[in-house]
C-alpha cells in the first residue's frame, strides 16, 4: 500500500531536513568564528612581531654591507680611498672616529650610504690594516654602529739589472720571495733601465760609444725610439706615474760627421703614449739645459733640474716649457720621497732646500755610536727621518769607514748597513715610495772588484743590491745586480 499524507514517515521528512540544515549552518558559523578568531590572533601576533622588529630596528645603527679598496695602489700612491658601503644613508663622520692599525693619517667624508676613508700617505707593503670607524649614525635615527674592515697590502717588488757576459737581464724580484726573480727582458749591452707604466725602457750599447733607446712591452716586443744621431744616454729620469720619461743626452765626439747642435748632458723628454719623439728641453735663453741631475716631481709633468752652473730649476713641461730658478746648490743629492724638498751639499756640509718656500737649511748628521759623522748623500722621507751615507773615523786607528744610517735628527742615528770588515763600498741607494725600504748598491770588496768593461755606466762585476727595512734595519733581499727601481 502506498503512503499517504497522513503517513507518519512522510510527515517527518521535512523536519529532518530542517534539523540537518540548522546543524550545517551552526557548524559553518562555528568554523567561521574559529577562522576569524585564528585570523585575528595571527594578525595580532604579526603586529606584535613587527612592532618588536621596528623597536629593535630603531635601537640599532646602520650596518656595513661591503667595502672596496685597491690594496696595491694604496702602497704606490697617496690619496687612495677605502669605500665602506652601508645599508642606509649615513650622517656625518669625522676623522677622530677612525682608528687605523698600523697608524695612518686619514681624512673622512660621507656620500649618502658610502663612507669614504682617504689615506693621506702611502701604506706599508705586506701589511694587514684594520680600519675601525666608531659610532657611525644613520640620517634617519640616533642609534649608531661600528664599522670594521681588514685588508692586506701586497708585497713590494724591485726591478733591477743583472749584466752577463753576452746577454744582460732585467728582472723583477718580489721582496717576499727568494731567488733572482722573473726575467722581464734580456738583451746585450744594456746601459740603463727605466720602468714607465706598463713598459720597460732600456738604453743599449750602439757603435762608437753611443746609445740606442728601446721601449719593451709586457709581451716582450721591443720598439726603437728615435734619438738624435750620435748621442749617448747618460741618464734615464723615471717619472712617479704617467708616460713622460726624462733623458740626459750627450753627443759623442766622432760618432757623427757634424752635429747641428752638439749636446752636452742635455735634458730631453719623450712621451711614450705619444709618437715617441725625443724632444730637447731648453732654458729661458733657448739653449739646451746642461744637466748634472734631474728628478720628476709628484705631478709627473714637472722636474727639478740641477744645471752645470749649480742652479736648481723647476722645469714645467708643456706646449711651451718653462724653466724657473728655485735656488743654488753646488751638489744635488736627491728629491725627498714626498717631492717637497731637495738635499745636497756645499763647502760646509749637507743642505736642504724647501721647494715651496725656497728656504735653505743645514743638514748636520747625528752621532753614530757616539762618534762624530761626516755626512754624504742623503734622501729625506716625508717625515723627519732621512737615510744617509756617512763617514766615521775610528778613534783608535783613524781609519775611515762608510756607513748607511737612518737619522731622525734626534742626535743619534741607527746603522742600516756596513760592509763586512769595511772592505766594500756603498754606492747609490733609493728609498721605496712608501718610505718602508731602502735598496743599496754594494761592492762587497773594493780590493777584489773587477770592472765589467762597459763603455757606458760601468759597474764592478760583483755589484750587489741589498734591500733593507728602514724601520727594523733587517735585510730583506740580496740580489746580484744594480740599478734598482721600485
Amino acid at each position: 500500500m502506498s503512503p499517504t499524507s497522513s503517513d507518519p514517515a512522510g510527515s517527518a521528512a521535512p523536519a529532518v531536513r530542517r534539523v540537518a540544515a540548522t546543524s550545517q549552518r551552526l557548524r559553518e558559523q562555528r568554523a567561521r568564528r574559529r577562522f576569524e578568531r585564528t585570523f585575528w590572533m595571527l594578525v595580532a601576533s604579526l603586529s606584535v612581531v613587527s612592532a618588536v622588529f621596528l623597536l629593535l630596528g630603531s635601537l640599532q645603527g646602520p650596518k656595513l654591507s661591503s667595502a672596496v679598496v685597491d690594496a696595491a695602489r694604496v702602497v704606490e700612491q697617496p690619496g687612495q680611498q677605502l669605500r665602506l658601503f652601508a645599508n642606509q644613508p649615513l650622517g656625518a663622520v669625522t676623522a677622530e672616529q677612525v682608528t687605523v692599525t698600523p697608524a695612518a693619517d686619514v681624512t673622512v667624508s660621507v656620500q649618502d650610504e658610502v663612507l669614504i676613508v682617504q689615506f693621506e700617505q702611502r701604506l706599508r707593503s705586506a701589511t694587514e690594516y684594520v680600519v675601525d670607524v666608531r659610532d657611525v649614525a644613520a640620517t634617519s635615527r640616533d642609534a649608531t654602529a661600528d664599522f670594521v674592515h681588514r685588508f692586506t697590502t701586497p708585497a713590494a717588488s724591485l726591478l733591477y739589472l743583472d749584466r752577463g757576459e753576452a746577454v744582460d737581464e732585467v728582472l723583477r724580484a718580489p721582496l717576499d720571495a727568494s731567488g733572482r726573480g722573473e726575467v722581464v727582458h734580456a738583451a746585450p749591452g744594456i746601459q740603463h733601465v727605466a720602468p714607465v707604466e706598463n713598459v720597460i725602457v732600456v738604453a743599449r750599447d750602439a757603435p762608437g760609444g753611443t746609445s740606442v733607446l728601446e721601449s719593451v712591452s709586457t709581451d716582450g716586443g721591443a720598439q726603437q725610439l728615435p734619438v738624435p744621431e750620435g748621442v749617448r744616454v747618460d741618464r734615464l729620469v723615471v717619472p712617479p706615474s704617467g708616460t713622460l720619461l726624462g733623458l740626459v743626452l750627450t753627443t759623442v765626439p766622432g760618432a757623427v760627421e757634424e752635429a747641428d747642435v752638439p749636446l752636452d748632458r742635455a735634458l730631453a723628454v719623450v712621451d711614450l703614449a705619444g709618437p715617441g719623439l725625443v724632444e730637447i728641453v731648453t732654458g729661458l735663453d733657448g739653449a739646451p739645459l746642461t744637466t748634472l741631475d734631474a728628478a720628476f716631481l709628484p705631478d709627473a709633468v714637472s722636474l727639478i733640474v740641477h744645471t752645470f752652473d749649480q742652479t736648481l730649476l723647476r722645469v714645467e713641461l708643456g706646449d711651451e716649457n718653462l724653466a724657473l730658478p728655485v735656488g743654488q746648490m753646488p751638489e744635488m743629492h736627491a728629491l725627498s720621497t714626498d717631492g717637497t724638498r731637495v738635499t745636497g751639499a756645499d763647502a760646509f756640509g749637507g743642505i736642504v732646500l724647501d721647494l715651496a718656500s725656497a728656504v735653505e737649511s743645514r743638514l748636520d748628521p747625528s752621532l753614530v755610536d757616539g762618534e762624530l759623522a761626516f755626512g754624504g748623500e742623503a734622501i729625506l722621507t716625508r717625515t723627519e727621518l732621512r737615510v744617509q751615507k756617512v763617514a766615521v773615523a775610528d778613534p783608535a786607528t783613524g781609519a775611515v769607514r762608510v756607513l748607511l744610517v737612518a737619522d731622525d735628527g734626534s742626535g743619534a742615528s741607527r746603522v742600516l748597513l756596513r760592509t763586512v770588515d769595511d772592505r766594500g763600498s756603498i754606492g747609490a741607494f733609493t728609498i721605496s715610495p712608501n718610505d718602508q725600504y731602502v735598496a743599496v748598491e754594494v761592492t762587497p770588496s773594493v780590493a777584489d772588484a773587477v770592472a765589467d768593461g762597459r763603455p757606458v755606466n760601468g759597474r764592478p762585476t760583483s755589484v750587489t743590491t741589498i734591500v733593507i727595512d728602514v724601520e727594523s734595519g733587517a735585510v730583506v733581499r740580496t740580489l746580484e745586480g744594480f740599478a734598482p727601481h721600485w
